[in-house]
């Protein structure tokens, strides 16, 4: 009896399992296939009208029942693509497409490329993440994602599968309208730094960026974009391919940067040969040529003119210096000439850094002086603006090669040297100024720019150390022995980590300097509100740098000075010379040309004029502040107001009986009422 319970038990054991393997197939489990049956569903707007009424911050909730329709293009299968979908309204020829945040993994084994899908936006929410418009669950005012449980109530699966054709564009053409499409670049390949590296990172698992090149048919660059690649992808310890073709991907975004995202590594067919660009960008002009084609006035490069210049990166803002600025200079050593490029990019030294020998080409471009340096970048106005961050690729190309940059040694009375400008010097024999010593680079608290200003004893011209509020060492305390400092110069000098300040040697008690810069003529024409100047003279022993200096005006009895002062850089007043800060008449009036032009030089006969140093000290001053200068004795109404010539001090105090004042006004306070004066045979700039 037990042997025949054994044996109709074996029986029964062998028919089950024959019939459970008679359902597995070779390539694993798989569900048995059931003919669909096609639901009963329509859409109500189309994915490019959602995106259209929900441009707000944050999550909207929608509450009415809104169904969007679309064919699934992502595939999150190799693990690169994370718990979210993306779906795009046609199999070809995309207009719209958008992504669908979800708190699922395998979202594959569902929602298969090609899978048309419906989406019930009821109880769903639409909002911008990481600078995208996306579909996902409200949760408060962020946009969170649709939890797991939930996911099948708003996203129905059709019965219709087609062939998705990725949509064929290339680089320059990328745009928001695009992102979440599935897109198709050819002619690509990796950039050439990029070679021998995987597609993510073997020791960990952070997200990589790979920067992919496009090229034209005549292996022309012609653009660059991001491939990011996750670390937890099952791809990650693949090498890059060396070749050139295409690659299908999701276009995505990070707030400003457009990024690609494969969703396996057959989605990269290269089967061409590369593109060797440093053949091909072949320079034609130097950066001293390009710098001597600026006259004062805006330079366009044009389109046709084919301007390619190379150079070797000076700059790094690997700690927080050189914010969105990238400087080159022609040469590893001894430099004719420096330029700086404007690129919206952060983290520039990742892909340019010191010492890369670089690439660009100048077309579309154009050059201005920018806080009085040489500046390459998009137009604004008359000014330059950044190139934008996915059009950098575009301009600026890196050959691949390294070199070590040799700093030119100067002197502090060298640096105002236009050759020197935008280039790496080493300025010998400095140390702080007392006033500046126990200060941090920038400030000890906070995130402002700080100017730090440096000497050398016996030397009339200072020099400013900027660092950025945002650089790791801007709270650290500046060195105060002496020495040499290296670093880019412009207008001031700009260092690139801490280490180029080597301070080894004692701090110097220098002797000290007292500046003896007066106002000795302020000009109020009768017949031209244009020709106003104010003149400067040095009555000292020795020259003086007015860098940092500023002249401040006053105006109608005001307590606060207006804004927008005029601010002295570079300019160096000798002993007995003259400065003339002038409106923008003058030159035509009196046929001179001032050291200054600007529209801040409007005194009209009751204003003030307030001259202070680099460090906010008044050093000489005409009118009373506070006071309207109508019917005072230093009213200068159509006339003007000139120093006596026994007077070779200034005065922090304003004294009239320093000064001849002639005036229209018919003001007997004055010394001379009743007599305008029209120019330019009434005054006498640059003359005491």
């Amino acid at each position: 009896m037990k042997i025949l319970k054994k044996l109709k038990f074996s029986a029964f054991m062998l028919l089950v399992t024959s019939l459970y393997l008679g359902c597995v197939k070779d390539d694993g489990f798989s569900t048995p296939k059931v003919d669909c049956v096609e639901i009963d569903i329509t859409s109500t707007n189309t994915i490019a009208q959602i995106k259209d009424m929900y441009t707000f911050g944050g999550a909207t909730k929608i509450e009415t029942d809104v169904i969007i329709e679309g064919y699934v293009v992502s595939n999150d299968k190799s693990g690169n693509i994370y718990k979210s979908l993306s779906i795009q309204d046609k199999p070809e020829n995309p207009t719209a497409a958008i992504k669908i945040a979800i708190d699922q993994s395998d979202i594959y084994t569902t929602y298969n490329v090609g899978r048309k899908v419906y989406v019930k936006l009821k109880g769903l929410a639409v909002g911008y993440s990481f600078g995208s418009i996306q579909i996902g669950k409200a949760a408060a005012t962020e946009l969170g994602r649709i939890p797991a449980l939930e996911v099948k109530n708003h996203i129905i699966r059709s019965c219709e599968v087609v062939e998705i054709t990725p949509k064929v564009v290339t680089i320059n053409e990328l745009n928001e309208n695009m992102l979440e499409m599935l897109i198709q670049i050819d002619n690509v390949q990796f950039k050439t730094s990029e070679l021998g590296n995987a597609y993510g990172n073997i020791k960990n698992s952070t997200t990589e960026n790979r920067i992919l090149e496009s090229f034209n048919s005549n292996c022309n660059l012609t653009g660059e974009v991001l491939l990011r690649n996750s670390g937890y992808s099952d791809f990650k310890n693949q090498l890059l391919p060396e070749g050139k073709g295409s690659v299908i991907a999701i276009f995505s975004n990070y707030y400003e940067d457009f990024q690609l995202y494969i969703r396996g590594v057959e989605d990269v067919k290269f089967t061409e040969a590369r593109c060797d660009y440093s053949q091909v960008v072949t320079p034609n002009s130097s950066i001293l040529e390009i710098t001597e084609m600026y006259n004062n006035s805006l330079v366009e490069f044009g389109v046709e003119n084919n301007y390619v210049v190379e150079g070797y990166v000076v700059s790094s803002d690997e700690s927080g210096n050189f914010k969105n600025r990238l400087i080159i200079q022609d040469a590893i050593e001894n430099p004719a000439a420096g330029i700086q490029l404007l690129i919206d990019k952060d983290l520039i030294f990742e892909e340019y850094n010191r010492g890369d020998k670089v690439f660009v080409i100048l077309n579309k471009l154009y050059m201005n002086k920018m806080d009085e340096v040489l500046t390459i970048g998009y137009p604004k106005g008359s000014g330059i603006a950044k190139i934008e961050t996915s059009k950098v690729g575009s301009f600026i190309f890196n050959s691949g090669e390294n070199f070590t940059i040799t700093p030119t040694k100067i002197s502090i009375a060298e640096v105002k040297n236009s050759e020197f400008k935008n280039t790496l010097v080493t300025v010998t024999d400095v140390q702080l100024t007392s006033s500046e010593l126990g200060k941090a680079f920038a400030f000890f608290t906070g995130d402002n720019d700080g100017i730090r200003t440096l000497e050398s004893c016996n030397e009339p011209i200072k020099l400013g150390v900027f660092t950025s509020g945002e650089a790791t060492f801007a709270n650290e305390k500046f060195p105060e022995g002496s020495g040499n400092i290296t670093g880019v110069l412009s207008s001031n000098l700009e260092i690139r980590q801490l280490e180029d300040v080597v301070f080894a040697d004692a701090y110097k008690e220098c002797p000290i300097i007292i500046p003896k810069i007066m106002i000795t003529e302020v000009a109020d024409p009768k017949n031209s509100v244009s020709s106003r100047f104010v003149e400067l003279y040095n009555a000292g022993e020795t020259e003086i740098d007015l860098s940092g200096w500023r002249l401040n005006k006053y105006v109608n009895g005001a307590t606060t000075a207006s804004s927008s002062s005029v601010v002295f850089s570079g300019i160096i007043i000798p002993v007995g010379g003259f400065i003339i800060v002038a409106n923008t008449g003058f030159v035509d009036m009196f046929s001179i040309t001032p050291n200054i032009e600007s529209t801040y030089i409007s005194g009209n006969g009751d204003d003030v004029y307030e001259l202070v140093d680099n460090s906010g000290n008044r050093i000489d001053i005409f009118g009373v502040i506070g006071e309207d200068g109508n019917g005072t004795n230093w009213e200068y109404l159509d006339g003007q107001a000139i120093r006596n010539l026994d007077i070779n001090e200034p005065n922090k105090i304003f004294t009239i009986s320093e000064w001849k004042c002639y005036s229209d006004a018919n003001n007997n306070l004055i010394t001379n009422p009743n007599t305008p004066k029209n120019a330019p045979n009434g005054f006498s700039p640059n003359l005491r």
